[in-house]
């Protein structure tokens, strides 16, 4: 007799055996947020190292390949810890996709492009079921047995994604196929306009957490009641009624000014992932994005009081999302790479930073931290304006007040007030405890997603 629900997706490459990558990742940074906006070098920040580096937390960016960071996580005793995972993964749609800028103002402004992932498969459709296929199964094995995974997809291959997945978790712990649908023009003539995206939810098992979401009633509801229509034993929900499948109410992001657009070409809107975490988790719980992007996923854990992993391996990625948490004044969080992973480029951006001690106090002493330039690797440096302030190259940057020699401990993080058309300060005044040796490290982030370090040593005795 042939087994029920035996049917399965195959192709040529197709493997059931992954080929463990063994891979191990070290901790780069540690950011302890605390934004600094300033303008005015005779300003002074009173900073106390002691006192800032106390806010700890797991949260984590991983950069490097999911795969490797999956078989990390479960090497290391997060099988069965995830409530929640929500993963936007690539969508086969063979596009090369970049993120626009505007740098400077007046004569000075420019548009900027900057790669942020490619869709683009050697083999197309068996490459890139080879390439998920692996780390679903391992998805799999990271949730708890109240855990979902909820997987974004548009057209282009989300049926076959819907064979995959009912294989792996089974039909029967299919839960919902969300529909999202999103407004917004569209060139095409020989089809319906494709404005939808399906979001397959699947649970570990029959215990999944689902917390109901309710929209509002329309105003002929509220105003005729139920009541009418079905009899004096219903009435109206005081929360509203009960969401459907059928998501038209949150759209996409739209305006190139809306203040959510961060340029990331594949941001998804906050209040759709504060809708799926607030279904499928609780406060407390441990939510994990493995296509992290814009990092959305992790800003709405962190008002949510979830924890978070997160992973990419976009450099553009983690900068954008580094730099929203910061903005955010978000606890602290971790960032680690891939061992073996670090690219070592010949021709790196230049920073040329001074450090000077302004005077000393009984306890303390008055520094000075100045970028006094800095220049793209010749390989971006040939797009921009010549003659250009290096302050527009500049995304923001970071100061380690006594860089250890090993992990960057992000104490202060200097950002724009507003966007790119505003430079950004490069003389930072701070009081700082008093030691007989500062060991200062400067990390620069460039408009490009590069970035570079600059260690500078000074004694006060």
């Amino acid at each position: 007799m042939i087994a029920r629900n035996s049917a399965r997706l195959v192709w040529d490459s197709k493997n059931n055996e992954i080929e463990g990558k063994f891979a191990s990742f070290q901790e780069v940074e540690r950011v302890y947020v605390n934004p600094l906006y300033q303008n005015n070098p005779l300003f002074s920040e009173q900073i106390d190292i002691s006192l800032s580096r106390t806010d700890s937390s797991e949260n984590a960016f991983f950069q490097g390949d999911n795969l490797a960071v999956i078989e990390c996580l479960l090497q290391q005793g997060y099988r069965g810890k995830i409530d929640l995972i929500y993963i936007d993964p690539p969508y086969l749609s063979n596009h090369e996709y970049i993120s626009r800028i505007a740098i400077g103002n007046g004569e000075n402004k420019q548009a900027l492009d900057r790669s942020a992932f490619d869709d683009v498969w050697e083999n197309s459709l068996d490459s890139y079921l080879d390439g998920l296929y692996p780390r679903l199964l391992l998805m799999k094995d990271l949730l708890s047995p109240n855990g979902s995974i909820f997987v974004h997809l548009d057209w282009h291959v989300s049926h076959y994604v819907k064979l995959l997945l009912d294989e792996i978790f089974s039909s029967e712990n299919f839960i919902n196929e969300i529909v999202w649908c999103y407004g917004g023009g569209s060139g095409s003539k020989k089809h319906f306009h494709r404005k939808h995206d399906l979001i397959f939810w699947y649970a570990r098992s029959d215990n999944y957490i689902f917390n109901p979401q309710y929209r509002p009633y329309s105003a002929g509801t509220i105003q005729r009641g139920l009541t009418k229509v079905k009899g004096d034993r219903y009435s109206l929900h005081e929360k509203g009624a009960l969401m459907q499948d059928w998501w038209a109410d949150i759209n996409k992001i739209l305006s190139p000014t809306a203040q959510e657009n961060l340029k990331y070409p594949t941001q998804k809107p906050e209040a759709l992932l504060r809708r799926i975490i607030a279904t499928a988790s609780q406060p407390g719980s441990l939510v994990a994005d493995f296509y992290a992007g814009s990092g959305t996923t992790i800003e709405v854990c962190e008002d949510m009081e979830r924890n978070w992993i997160a992973c990419d391996s976009s450099d553009l990625a983690l900068q954008i999302s580094l730099k929203r948490l910061i903005q955010k004044r978000t606890p602290g969080f971790k960032i680690f790479k891939l061992n073996g992973n670090e690219q070592h480029k010949i021709n790196r951006p230049k920073l040329f930073c001074k450090l000077r001690n302004e005077g000393d106090h009984e306890k303390e002493s008055n520094l000075i931290i100045s970028i006094d330039s800095y220049q793209p690797s010749p390989e971006n440096a040939g797009k921009l304006k010549p003659n250009a302030n290096f302050c527009l190259f500049i995304d923001f940057w970071e100061i380690d007040l006594n860089y250890n020699g090993f992990i960057f401990n992000s104490d202060l993080q200097v950002l724009r007030k507003s966007g790119f058309d505003q430079e950004i300060a490069v003389d930072i005044n701070l009081m700082v405890p008093k030691v007989p040796i500062y060991r200062v490290a400067v990390k620069v982030w460039d408009v490009f997603a590069e970035n570079t370090m600059q260690v500078l040593e000074l004694k006060t005795e």
